[in-house]
């Protein structure tokens, strides 16, 4: 059922309950008697109840009115409420922002990134989840996440993707093995059965499996490992060898640890900024967004990471 009830109508009768008086409020109001008294009958009238009684010399609220009144108010103080709320976030002063990452950029790229953020902004409310790669995008499409800090290597149109820097990949071997002493190495000289790798749902897998391809190899990793930390020290200790990418190193603990270039070619990922094309940015999401791209561009980080651990 449709009411037609307008907020003049209504802010009419908080008036009168107020003042007691139809006089009075109209000039409060600033309108005339008329137009007062047209107001609450029309409210009334829409309603089916009696909201006063009117007497020649007083205007008292029934219990209707009461009920009526001690909702709207409350509507009222709601909606300022929610509308203060609405200002404090298009100032910054307030929300929340929620941000979604791949392991390796939740630990190398963002701290710092965040940081800033609530320095200047520190009534905003920060989350970071960091997960997998196909966990990211399903978090950007249910809503669950802002946007998603991550390589990306989708071409699914639901995303928009915009570029923040590029990493490369490169062998990690003990600081004891036999290429560590190489300039490069090929990557048909990588031991399958000395390979270890992310998991498949992780961006380095689809990277680095395309990169195997296309030298006409098969990737086909013998140990696997969830985390990169767990990669590193398997490859510290001499279990094995890995490809791992410059980012992840510059996050991590690369003593005892070589990184040797690949002779094919680098093998380079985009990391960027994955949204969703058809939601709107928060304030929050779009200052965090900004200072993002700001960062790369003042680091000279929008280009490859040339700096390697060694």
């Amino acid at each position: 059922m449709q009411i037609n009830l307008s907020p003049t109508d209504l802010d009419t009768f908080i008036s009168v309950a107020e003042t007691g008086n139809f006089r009075q409020s109209a000039r409060d109001l600033g309108i005339s008697q008329p137009t007062v008294s047209a107001r609450i009958r029309h409210l009334e009238d829409t309603l089916g109840v009696r909201l006063f009684h009117r007497t020649t010399r007083r205007v008292t609220i029934t219990e209707a009115g009461e009920r009526l009144r001690v909702r709207v108010e409350r509507m009222v103080l709601e909606t300022r409420t929610l509308l203060a709320e609405f200002r404090d976030e298009a100032r910054l002063g307030g929300g929340r922002l929620t941000i979604g990452a791949s392991p390796s950029v939740g630990a190398s790229l963002l701290p710092r990134a965040l940081g800033a953020f609530r320095k200047r902004w520190p009534d905003v409310e920060l989350v970071l989840i960091d997960d997998f790669y196909g966990q990211a995008l399903d978090r950007i499409r249910s809503g669950d996440v802002d946007f998603a800090v991550s390589p990306f290597v989708s071409d699914d149109p639901v995303f928009r993707f915009d570029p923040l820097m590029e990493d490369e990949f490169r062998l990690a071997v003990a600081s004891d093995h036999p290429f560590a002493g190489r300039e490069s190495v090929s990557l048909a000289e990588i031991d399958p059965d000395s390979l270890i790798s992310m998991p498949p749902e992780s961006a380095a897998w689809a990277t680095i499996r395309r990169a195997f391809n296309q030298a006409g190899l098969d990737y086909a990793p013998s140990f696997l490992a969830r985390y990169s930390l767990t990669m590193v020290a398997m490859i510290r200790e001499g279990f094995g060898v890995g490809l791992v990418s410059v980012l992840v190193m510059q996050a991590l603990d690369g003593t005892g640890i070589r990184l040797v270039p690949v002779r094919e070619g680098a093998i380079i990922r985009e990391i960027g900024i994955i949204s969703a094309r058809d939601r709107a940015p928060s304030p929050a999401a779009s200052a965090f967004r900004e200072m993002l791209l700001r960062m790369a561009r003042d680091s000279g980080n929008v280009g490859r990471i040339k700096k390697a651990a060694t």
